[in-house]
């Protein structure tokens, strides 16, 4: 039998990468856009070039109705189960530090970073098949003091809350449930920035392994939470950081 995942923002960076690999260890990939279609069809049509399969599905989780419609959507393209659910999509406004932060900042984090995962972890629940694994994206920044990003981090550190009460909640049908959590990742508006000396630099002095991390460092991390290689491990947040926690 063929495992489906889903993968929410995939259509580029860390969500791309996660696909990718999905793929390349066997999964059926549905492949999440937001607003650019034709990024996601590069990802899916990247996925069936390697001999892999992948469907493109496509909503705003801004929107609050987002949620329900893309799991109904999702759970028609999966009649035998969702395998893995990888709840990646989110927003990084340029400051949503305490002082810098305004309220509609504030309302497009918790739209989109925080209440439409939790929406389509709830609504996606009767389609996860027995075994499954859901994987969110934390953050450093939810554990950590760093950078001017109080609000995002916040969200991020309600995510990991959430992985823990949903594993303990998920776990009589052996449902795991965990998230990675990344320092700065080469991906969107952050790799030009990492590819600057000043850039490359802040990142890896405060990392043990030292380079810049790719998308496809922490795609292959998910993945891994997403095999049978996983299979005792739930409730966890791992790092996934070259070493910037320690």
């Amino acid at each position: 039998m063929t495992k489906t995942a889903f993968i929410t923002g995939s259509s580029q960076g860390i969500g791309a990468a996660t696909a990718k690999a999905l793929a390349a260890d066997g999964y059926r990939v549905i492949v999440h856009y937001g607003a650019n279609r034709a990024l996601a069809d590069d990802v899916a049509r990247t996925i069936r070039e390697r001999g892999g399969e992948a469907q493109v599905v496509g909503g705003d989780l801004a929107d609050p109705a987002t949620p329900a419609a893309l799991a109904a959507e999702v759970a028609q393209l999966c009649p035998e189960g969702l395998h893995a659910l990888v709840l990646n999509a989110a927003i990084m406004p340029g400051n949503s530090d305490i002082a810098a932060c305004t309220p509609d900042v504030f309302d497009q984090l918790t739209a989109v970073n925080l209440r439409a995962p939790f929406f389509l972890l709830q609504s996606l629940t009767p389609t996860l098949a027995e075994g499954a694994s859901v994987v969110f994206l934390s953050s450093l920044t939810a554990s950590r003091a760093t950078g001017a990003v109080a609000a995002y981090g916040a969200m991020k550190a309600a995510i990991e809350h959430l992985v823990r009460r949903a594993a303990a909640e998920l776990g009589p049908r052996w449902i795991r449930v965990n998230a990675v959590a990344p320092a700065t990742t080469a991906t969107g508006p952050v790799a030009a920035w990492t590819e600057t000396e000043q850039g490359r630099e802040a990142t890896i002095s405060v990392q043990a392994l030292k380079r810049v991390a790719q998308p496809e460092d922490i795609g292959d991390a998910i993945a891994m939470l997403c095999s049978d290689r996983a299979r005792w491990i739930t409730g966890a947040v791992i790092p996934v950081d070259g070493g910037a926690m320690l």
